[in-house]
């Protein structure tokens, strides 16, 4: 697992711009997951050891982890928020923690945090666009087979979006978890 890749991945996730799309709840146990990998910022430290059920606490947490990790990152380049959204269906696919039309039908629980964002030039929320697309053509007028494929190729692109190495089994495991756990 590359270390920056990893690192871009993590800010991606703990920006504002995604706040509440991971179940708070969760980020401890995601957490654990990264400091057994090797990550030792002290607020993800005092993230794993969190035994709160406070959102709010959490999520300044998150905001701390956000800026340790940006400073970590200097020149690096950042990614885009959503763009970390929808990698993570394509590398939960890729690594089969998800089928292609169940993550349809997870982007399309989106749709009421992104309807309003500008899609120009962002990979992240075409995708998602493109996935509540076809979850729309799972209507039982195509074959279930059909509409696989098209999901097929929505979680390809999706991969895409983030660095090959970037997140292993079980980093992705726990961030899906935490995706699920909120409907998405």
């Amino acid at each position: 697992m590359s270390v920056t890749a990893a690192a871009q991945v993590i800010h991606g996730l703990t920006g504002p711009a995604v706040e509440g799309v991971l179940f708070e709840r969760y980020w401890p146990s995601i957490a654990q997951v990264l400091l057994r990998q090797g990550f030792s910022w002290s607020a993800l430290t005092e993230l794993a050891a969190m035994e709160t059920r406070d959102d709010s606490v959490i999520e300044t947490k998150l905001g701390e982890l956000h800026g340790q990790i940006d400073r970590y990152l200097r020149g690096a380049p950042r990614l885009d928020s959503w763009d970390v959204v929808a990698g993570t269906y394509g590398r939960a696919w890729r690594m089969d923690l998800i089928d292609p039309i169940s993550a349809m039908w997870r982007m399309d629980n989106l749709w009421w945090r992104i309807r309003k964002l500008d899609r120009k030039d962002r990979g992240g929320l075409l995708v998602i666009w493109a996935g509540i697309g076809v979850k729309e053509q799972d209507d039982g007028t195509l074959p279930s087979q059909a509409v696989d494929m098209l999901g097929v190729d929505v979680l390809s692109e999706a991969d895409l979006l983030i660095p090959p190495g970037a997140v292993d089994y079980e980093l992705c495991k726990a961030v899906r978890e935490a995706l699920d756990a909120n409907g998405y």
